[in-house]
């Protein structure tokens, strides 16, 4: 099949197109195992509870020569809550923008009105293509039993899978790589489809807090869109979300991630594999932007997150939200008027006062900030730019060596006593013999020295490290000075 396409001329079709994929079906069905198995890798949340998937979640993968783009959608729902709309609004957008519906039902359970609502969207989305667009897959297969009220749905590819042994995953790759073939060969492709360029290349940017800060709220701001699934329910995102996002001349993947609270409130293992999930988002992210509700004030866990963005050395924004709930609660408490000279001024005391406590990472620039009114937004992405021209500077030009040699002249040098028989004692003092830069995720410096690590006190440790920031102008970024001792 694929040759006689190339011999037809389609090559160039086949090099540009990407396929885009949807997996839909009502909760609980396996679509989120079943997108893990077709991506390779477990990248979305799964569980028995209900409901667990909520945004939709994308990954490109590569089958033969075809390159396909993934869609995981929420279950439908019964549109009861403002919650339900949302996920069956991205569920019906999906739709839309795919080249291939993937519609899960399970083998042990009837055909609902859910999934006749689903079917209804299908026709209505596909018209006369629906089979040549659509694949019933009928999970949860393990057994010989048959439902045979799935082969009177009028959909022609139907394939029975199993996604807890992975029976006929092969087959169903394949029967999509056919379907997606014949595609391209008769000009099907969505032409239209927002997901046909989506890209996993860029900085990535993790958006951490407690539940309800604003985390979704900002993202939706930032790219004025309603990308991410709000609600005032705390924790309604439960999966990590990697949104593609392009600014000026550089690209960005913005990660929503669950609101992560103490571990006393946490109330299932859904809710705790999510925040796990949440906190490794750190570990693997460019810059972190740590969103506190400023109208509520510093917590334990904001500063408990503060110390995971410390800990693995991110660079990293503060962003101090609903500011303006802030602003009208000083209005409705003063009779003065609130002028703009009031407002700055709190800013700078409140600014004091977040550096204080969050100490670790006072490096982290603070934006205060609204989701609601999109107030001071426009500088988070300039702030964002601004950090990876910052992460993308090069420090061997510098003249390392002497820096670090003046920066010894003006403190007391740590020393460490070496005793010489019993009655000999030798006063030995930091030395510094060279400095060997590493261009790594942050910058990094190895200071070649005649101390063991753990003789170097931290205070000093620090001094070099926040007076090496002063001189070489790195302000709003973490450094990582390594230290080795000279063998003799």
């Amino acid at each position: 099949m694929l040759d006689s396409l190339l011999k037809n001329g389609y090559t160039e079709k086949l090099k540009v197109n990407k396929i885009v994929v949807s997996i839909i079906g009502k909760p609980n069905v396996g679509k989120s195992t079943l997108f893990n198995l077709l991506v390779n890798k477990g990248i979305a949340v799964t569980s028995e509870t209900e409901g667990t998937t909520r945004d939709i979640l994308i990954k490109k993968t590569k089958f033969k020569e075809l390159e396909f783009i993934f869609i995981d959608t929420g279950g439908l729902l019964k549109n009861e809550t403002d919650i339900d709309i949302s996920v069956n609004s991205k569920i019906i957008d999906a739709i839309k923008n795919s080249d291939i519906v993937l519609f899960v039902v399970d083998n042990n359970s009837y055909f609902n009105q859910l999934e006749e609502e689903l079917l209804n969207i299908l026709r209505k989305s596909f018209s006369k293509n629906i089979n040549n667009k659509t694949i019933l897959v009928i999970n949860k297969s393990e057994s010989k039993q048959e439902n045979p009220e799935y082969y009177s749905l009028g959909l022609n590819d139907v394939l029975k899978i199993s996604c807890k042994t992975k029976m006929n995953i092969d087959e169903l790759k394949f029967k999509i790589y056919e379907k997606s073939i014949k595609l391209i060969e008769n000009d099907l492709l969505n032409k239209e489809s927002k997901y046909r360029d989506y890209q996993e290349e860029g900085v990535k940017i993790s958006f951490v807090g407690r539940p309800n800060v604003g985390k979704s709220s900002l993202i939706n701001a930032i790219l004025n869109d309603d990308r991410v699934i709000v609600s005032d329910i705390a924790g309604t995102t439960r999966d990590s979300i990697d949104i593609p996002f392009k600014f000026e001349d550089s690209n960005f993947i913005l990660i929503d991630t669950p609101g992560v609270r103490r571990k006393s409130n946490i109330s299932s293992k859904l809710e705790a594999y999510s925040i796990t999930r949440s906190i490794g988002t750190i570990k693997y992210s460019d810059i972190v932007i740590l969103v506190i509700d400023i109208s509520e004030g510093l917590t334990r866990q904001d500063k408990r997150l503060a110390f995971q963005i410390y800990k693995h050395l991110k660079p990293a924004i503060i962003l101090a939200n609903k500011f303006d709930l802030l602003i009208d609660n000083y209005r409705n408490n003063f009779k003065n008027k609130i002028d703009n000279n009031f407002i700055e001024n709190l800013k700078y005391e409140l600014a004091d006062s977040i550096r204080e406590q969050l100490y670790l990472i006072n490096y982290a620039p603070i934006y205060f900030v609204s989701a609601k009114t999109k107030y001071q937004l426009d500088n988070i992405l300039y702030a964002i730019k601004s950090i990876k021209t910052e992460l993308e500077r090069d420090f061997s030009q510098y003249n390392l060596l002497e820096i670090f040699q003046n920066m010894l002249l003006s403190v007391p040098l740590p020393y460490i006593v070496e005793s010489k028989g019993t009655k000999k004692q030798k006063k030995i003092k930091f030395k510094i013999y060279d400095v060997i830069y590493y261009k790594e995720d942050i910058p990094t410096f190895k200071v070649v020295n005649n101390f063991d690590f753990k003789e170097i006190p931290e205070s000093f440790k620090n001094y070099l490290k926040n007076n090496l920031s002063k001189i070489l102008n790195i302000n709003n970024i973490p450094i990582k000075l390594l230290f080795s001792r000279k063998l003799s």
